[in-house]
């Protein structure tokens, strides 16, 4: 099974891009914070397109339980819709995209400069025309992407996105200090799980051949997880994947399940009563069950395969750690089905829609 595409190489490289991007946006970080209770900022806004969505829904159980303020994190194509009642010059918004060239994204932050709002970039292209857009650059780490289906930089956008969150926490949020310091063992955890699941995922994957559905659910972080996971299944493998939050797997249209269906839980401890209902909700419609789970836990005797995790982590934060099984899995599988996982056929199509006007993406 050929490794020679870029994406298996990003995916390794992750845990020490999201280790330079903490480090190097710190600075900025507390700053920023800074400005933000200098300018009386009220409410915060999150925004993104495709992985860089769905990074920030991966971020957004930090933001709800520690940042002081109201937090929104949509799609930059929703934002329009709300914009009149919701950003103003008390506003903080951050349009988060990789390339810092996808056209909604651009639209959204320009959008709030002209309603006076404090605009920040998180992109990993210091000069690309969001970061240009900007009041505020943030910059991502993560180096070179030449793939279409992102993966280090979703690891990037989601750790910078959750350290934004702890540094928007009121002074006296003890738990918040707690939480920063799991947050700085994240790329150990990353490298650990990466080294510890791979194997296991490249042997399930000839098993795996016969299913042309899938659905990925978790909850807290992983419900973003699981939304990444979907989407990066599809972009590489091509199989035709959808995402869920691990409470409403249970009330999703499984009746109409088979044998050609995987269902992927990611369980954590938090959630493992629910997420072993799923599994055998699941087998009772006849889909197969893979089920990524927290060490300890006993997903054997209802899934069919299993991808144990080495170690967790806070569970606000286990988006970060249980992502990378999903990459692997989706590259895999890709490379097993003859496919080019860094170039989809779909991708100059997609390309042409969603760039800004004249605009190229980076590397491709």
């Amino acid at each position: 099974m050929s490794t020679d595409y870029h994406m298996i190489k990003y995916i390794h490289e992750s845990p020490d891009a999201l280790q330079r991007t903490l480090d190097s946006n710190e600075s900025a970080i507390q700053s920023l914070a800074v400005h933000a209770v200098e300018s009386g900022i009220r409410r915060v806004i999150i925004v993104g397109m495709g992985s860089s969505y769905t990074a920030a829904v991966m971020a957004a159980p930090v933001f709800y339980y520690h940042a002081a303020l109201p937090v929104y994190i949509m799609p930059a194509s929703e934002l329009p819709h709300y914009a009149p009642r919701l950003v103003d010059r008390r506003t903080l918004v951050v349009s988060v995209s990789r390339s810092g060239e996808r056209g909604q994204a651009i639209d959204a932050l320009k959008d709030a400069v002209g309603r006076g709002a404090l605009s920040v970039a998180m992109t990993g292209v210091s000069d690309s025309l969001l970061a240009q857009t900007s009041q505020l650059a943030l910059i991502t780490s993560e180096g070179p992407e030449i793939t279409f289906p992102k993966t280090k930089s979703v690891i990037t956008s989601a750790g910078l996105l959750m350290r934004l969150a702890l540094a928007l926490a009121a002074p006296e949020d003890s738990e918040a200090a707690a939480r920063l310091y799991a947050l700085r063992s994240t790329p150990h955890l990353i490298r650990r799980t990466i080294e510890a699941t791979e194997e296991a995922v490249r042997r399930m994957i000839p098993a795996l051949q016969i299913f042309h559905t899938v659905r990925v659910a978790g909850s807290g972080s992983n419900y973003g997880t699981a939304l990444e996971g979907a989407m990066k299944i599809q972009e590489a493998a091509s199989i035709v994947a959808h995402a869920t939050d691990l409470g409403n797997l249970l009330h999703d249209p499984l009746g109409v399940a088979n044998e050609g269906w995987l269902i992927i839980p990611l369980i954590s401890l938090e959630d493992q009563e629910t997420g072993q209902t799923a599994l055998e909700l699941a087998g009772k419609f006849g889909a197969r069950r893979l089920a990524v789970a927290a060490p300890g836990l006993d997903a054997g005797g209802a899934a069919e395969y299993v991808i144990t995790l080495p170690e967790t982590l806070d569970p606000l934060l286990n988006g970060l750690i249980y992502l990378p099984p999903l990459q692997l899995l989706a590259y895999y599988w890709a490379v097993a089905r003859g496919l080019n996982p860094d170039a989809p056929a779909s991708m100059h199509t997609t390309l042409s829609a969603v760039l800004a006007p004249g605009r190229k993406e980076p590397e491709l």
